[in-house]
């Protein structure tokens, strides 16, 4: 009984997850019907959907996630750098990283362009991923891919779109006259003695002398102002009596940003491209036997310079304008002892790699309606495999730099030589490979008695998953799962699964996981009107039990190393290796977590309004962490351990308004969440103060100094425990009075507000015109902004400095500076972790819109034309926060984020 749940799930999942519609507050191209059809009576978990069409099309994106940002309730998501091929965001799912599932599978995502896309769906409460045993915790993001028409005929669709991408906000250095003076002030503030002269700083400013006094931009030198990117797509979907089918073919190229060497014959730039084709079968085999058959092949080539594009970007922010000329009056790269690997160089002169992934699987399933033998009996059986490797082309070589130096004696140029010049090498590897076998059989059975509705369901599915050379990890997980729903008023779901996995030390293998829920169709009450202006409630709850794996390799095991060292015996000795332990041995299970929903579904004004709000409690035990309470008299790490527990609660809120006058149709919708984690259990040891202690913070809190203005007296403080402070260090609030800053001052210094992230949407159809606009924010965000292309004169005083060093402290500056004095390389008391180093990462961006024109005309039906779509989208079009110096999402400390403008045309046959 208990697995008709599951069933009902997998059964009624198009429409759950759309009940859940309201979940989903966005989707631009839903009309009021298919709104009306979101809302269904059986569904009692929190679940979110999203239906595919022009909500991923109209984002010009080659990942999937970038385009999944702002559009559902529970849903965030992070993009730190945007390389062509490596700019996916990360999703997080109620604060944490969810497991990926496409069409019914766990694995890795491959390539899915948006035109294969039917759903993607969210799982959010115990009682939607129990079914899923040690790796629901986290939550599910199932992505259902399309299966072709269920009318007879076919369809046949091409498209094509190009369009450009250009940097978000960057850092900006400082220019070398700029740079020059600031560090000559900073050797003052540190007791020494200036390094440039006035004649130097002079020249600089100048640019008479480019050669002697350099003054490079190497953001202008090295990128582009903006880089094309092109996507080509065929589609064909189609059914006949017994078949029906969808085939998907997909292109895309996305150049990057790096400006060539037209003399070279390889690509030194950061391009991607990307092949894939997909094809999904459905066949009636026989009256009662239905089978399908998935194909996907995909392979994507990423290039880069012989230094990455990482650690170009990385130079950029570690070298001053003023460190060496781009090249040489010979015509030789610029270069010195500090500076010997010219950026320019690392560009264009170091050769290439490139990074080729393939991919592919086959899913097989067969269902057969057992109603021979019993009636509202079925099975089925799906088996799958898939599998990845990534090869690694490496064609780099090393260049040489030259430093330009007068002779003495002649007065004539010299070239001091830094580096040696090689030729290219020429290896292949594969770097990375991965297989996954997956099989699963499952039984069901349906009943309707007078209205009263029984699903139930059982099964049992085996993942096998091998990486690199690691031994096959193996997760088992039998489940079975009830729905009962009596006269679609009242609807219980129960599910329970015992899940294990084999990394683990027997024993601790395997856990069991329940749950249960209800819901109350209220509306299907006699004494619920239906005529008024709420046209449907609903109020349901779940609770249950899920976990969250994180086996570390047979842990449990002693493991050795080689040391290195050597040790020699006998008489006669010889050399023996010697060897240690790698760790402690640990013994682990997996982690848990229980999980409370309670949530409201509403329709108003003719279904054409919805509403739904969910509020959850999510109890995590068993979390791996280091043992706090620990001693430095074992004499070795200690190892993980199921010490930790934390908290995290949250409030998830919907809602839209779908409409449409005469020709003119409308749509306005939202959602925002607010996430608030507490740490429950961390095994630190009793503190001093009660302010060090980290229990009862949030688990993503930041840890350090509270900042209290800047000095005023030499000497004075507080400062960090023996440092001598000079006027404009940063002092720290001396919070237990005894004198000094030290350990004993650390405190929470990110605050305590939850996170709160949001997305609302709008947009217009009026005759053959479409209009649609999405925006994403995030508040309460705060992070600590410390180190590379924050501070100073970094990399033991040889680093960059930037325009927000301007405005450092000085005697004329003191009421206004927001960064201390200045000083040359580290220093012990400014640069540590505190509040002054905080920022407030809060941000609103135009995520997504597009603007479209459909023609249909007399001409295009003559020559088998259904419709001709002209489009023009784009991503990351506007930013609003209160950070000017750089993009608050990426930061900019890598590949910058991208903005994308596209247009293209969809032909329809």
């Amino acid at each position: 009984m208990i697995s008709y749940l599951y069933h009902t799930i997998q059964r009624h999942r198009q429409s759950l997850l759309l009940q859940t519609g309201l979940v989903i507050f966005l989707v631009s191209n839903l009309n009021a019907q298919e709104k009306t059809d979101s809302l269904k009576l059986r569904q009692v978990s929190a679940v979110a959907v999203l239906e595919g069409g022009k909500v991923f099309t109209a984002n010009p994106t080659s990942s999937i996630y970038n385009a999944l940002s702002g559009r559902m309730a529970g849903l965030y998501t992070l993009q730190t750098t945007g390389q062509p091929g490596l700019d996916a965001a990360t999703p997080f799912l109620r604060g944490r990283v969810p497991l990926i599932v496409v069409d019914g599978i766990p694995r890795e995502l491959t390539g899915i362009n948006p035109e294969q896309i039917a759903s993607v769906t969210l799982l959010k409460d115990a009682l939607s991923t129990a079914v899923y045993g040690n790796r629901g915790a986290n939550g599910v993001l199932l992505i259902s891919t399309k299966k072709g028409q269920k009318e007879a005929g076919y369809t046949f669709e091409a498209s094509a779109q190009t369009g450009l991408s250009s940097s978000l906000k960057e850092r900006k250095a400082l220019s070398a006259g700029d740079y020059a003076t600031l560090y000559n002030e900073a050797l003052r503030n540190d007791g020494r003695q200036p390094i440039f002269t006035p004649e130097a700083i002079a020249g600089y400013k100048s640019g008479g002398d480019p050669f002697l006094y350099p003054n490079v931009n190497w953001k202008d030198q090295i990128f582009k102002d903006n880089a094309p990117f092109s996507r080509f797509n065929l589609n064909s979907e189609g059914a006949d009596k017994n078949v029906n089918y969808f085939i998907s073919l997909d292109y895309l190229k996305q150049e990057g940003l790096l400006r060539p060497l037209a003399q070279n014959t390889y690509n030194t730039n950061t391009d991607y491209e990307r092949f894939v084709f997909r094809t999904n079968l459905e066949m009636q085999l026989t009256p009662r036997l239905k089978g399908s058959l998935n194909l996907y092949s995909g392979i994507g080539d990423q290039n880069s310079p012989g230094s990455t594009g990482f650690a170009i970007y990385n130079s950029i922010l570690n070298t001053p304008s003023s460190a060496y000329p781009v090249f040489n009056p010979d015509g030789s790269l610029g270069g010195n002892a500090l500076f010997s690997n010219n950026i320019y160089g690392q560009s264009v002169y170091k050769g290439y790699m490139r990074t080729t992934n393939s991919d592919g699987f086959g899913d097989l399933s067969l269902t057969r309606e057992m109603d021979d033998v019993l009636k509202g009996l079925w099975v089925k059986a799906n088996v799958s495999f898939f599998a990845k490797s990534t090869q690694l082309i490496d064609r780099s070589k090393a260049f040489q730099t030259f430093q330009t130096l007068i002779d003495p004696v002649s007065g004539q140029a010299i070239y001091q030589r830094y580096g040696t010049q090689t030729s290219q090498v020429n290896t292949s590897a594969v770097i990375y490979r991965s297989q996954q076998f997956f099989a699963e059989g499952s039984a069901g059975y349906r009943h309707d008695a007078n209205g009263n509705k029984l699903d139930v369901v059982m099964a049992y599915n085996l993942q096998s998953y091998r990486s690199n050379s690691q031994l096959p990890q193996n997760f088992n997980t039998g489940r079975v799962s009830a729905n009962y729903s009596i006269k679609d008023k009242y609807i219980l779901e129960a599910t329970a699964s015992y899940s294990g996995n084999n990394w683990y030390q027997k024993g601790k293998q395997y856990d069991f996981y329940p749950a249960a829920g209800f819901s109350w169709n209220v509306n299907k009450e006699d004494f619920f009107g239906t005529d008024g202006f709420l046209n449907t409630l609903k109020l349901r709850t779940t609770y249950g039990k899920v976990g969250m794996i994180d086996p570390l390799y047979y842990a449990y095991l002693y493991s050795y190393i080689n040391t290195g060292n050597v040790y020699y015996f006998g008489t006669g000795p010889s050399a023996v290796q010697g060897s240690q332990e790698v760790g402690l041995p640990t013994s682990v299970t997996a982690s848990k977590s229980n999980k409370f929903d309670a949530g409201l579904d509403m329709e108003f004004a003719s279904k054409r309004a919805y509403l739904q709000a969910d509020y959850f409690i999510n109890t995590f035990s068993d979390l791996l962490q280091v043992r706090g309470q620990a001693s430095s008299l074992l004499g070795i790490t200690y190892p993980l351990e199921n010490l930790g527990k934390s908290k995290l609660s949250g409030l998830e809120l919907t809602a839209g308004w779908n409409d449409k006058i005469g020709d003119f149709g409308y749509h306005l919708s939202g959602n925002l969440s607010l996430n608030y984690s507490k740490i429950l259990e961390n095994d630190e040891p009793k503190m001093p103060y009660s302010w060090m202690s980290r229990k009862g913070q949030r688990t993503e809190q930041l840890y350090g100094y509270l900042a209290d203005g800047y000095v005023e007296t030499a000497g004075s403080g507080p400062v960090v425990e023996g440092y001598k402070s000079v006027p404009g260090d940063i002092k720290y609030k001396d919070l237990n009075n005894d004198g000094l800053i030290n350990q004993y001052d650390v405190t929470a210094i990110g605050g305590n507000k939850p996170l709160v992230y949001y997305g609302f949407s709008l947009g217009f159809d009026f005759k053959n015109f479409e209009v649609s606009v999405l925006f994403q924010g995030i508040t309460n965000r705060n992070m600590m902004v410390t180190g590379l292309g924050e501070w100073a004169f970094q990399n033991n005083g040889t680093g960059n400095a930037f325009e927000q060093h301007l405005n450092r402290w000085t005697a004329e500056t003191a009421t206004t500076a927001t960064y201390p004095r200045l000083s040359v390389g580290p220093n012990i008391n400014n640069n540590v972790s505190s509040s002054y180093w905080i920022q407030k990462a809060n941000f609103l961006r135009l995520k997504n819109a597009e603007i479209a024109y459909k023609l249909e005309t007399s001409f295009l039906n003559k020559i088998k034309v259904k419709q001709v779509r002209l489009f023009v989208n784009g991503a990351n079009l506007l930013t609003f926060s209160k950070i000017k110096r750089f993009d608050p999402e990426g930061l900019s400390l890598d590949y910058p984020l991208q903005r994308m403008i596209n247009g293209g045309l969809t032909v329809k046959f």
